[in-house]
């Protein structure tokens, strides 16, 4: 089997993704498998882990006034949906059942999820919905706007025509 240069530059994109989401300034730790087990983990994630939308993006719009809230803004929501917009560029080239708007949506909600999961167990992150629907956003940025000329085109004509 010969490897396209999309294959290649997305397996080069995962492994970036990956350093960024679990090693850059941050460290695995499973330790708490033999402390204490879930319970633990649970305990120490506590204060980390989100389940309310909005609750970190308001958190992080209410710190505009200060000196270091632009760069919270820029970094932490501008920066989770710049991080998965080439996922959602990827994604549909290499298995065209990712290319119908709603396949593609579910399966980025469900990576997402995933991710998030992976941070929190790993202890490398947190768990919050707000970066699980800022990095959906961002896929979702990706699938729309990456495309070719000509599919924006087509859906353009499909639609007035229905």
């Amino acid at each position: 089997m010969k490897l396209k240069a999309i294959h290649i530059f997305y397996v080069l994109y995962l492994l970036g993704l990956f350093y960024i989401l679990f090693l850059y300034n941050r460290q695995i730790d499973l330790s708490w498998m033999v402390k204490g087990g879930w319970n633990e983990l649970v305990e120490l994630q506590r204060s980390r882990t989100n389940w309310v939308f909005f609750r970190t993006i308001l958190r992080y719009l209410q710190t505009m006034n200060y000196a270091t809230g632009m760069r919270n803004i820029i970094v932490n929501i501008g920066g989770h949906m710049l991080l998965f917009t080439p996922f959602g560029f990827f994604l549909p080239r290499l298995n065209q059942r990712w290319q119908k708007p709603l396949a593609f949506l579910l399966m980025a909600t469900v990576v997402m999820f995933i991710i998030e999961g992976l941070q929190f167990v790993t202890l490398s992150g947190s768990f919050d919905v707000d970066d699980a629907m800022l990095n959906v956003i961002g896929a979702w940025l990706g699938f729309i706007f990456l495309r070719k000329p000509e599919e924006i085109e087509r859906d353009f004509y499909d639609r007035e025509i229905s």
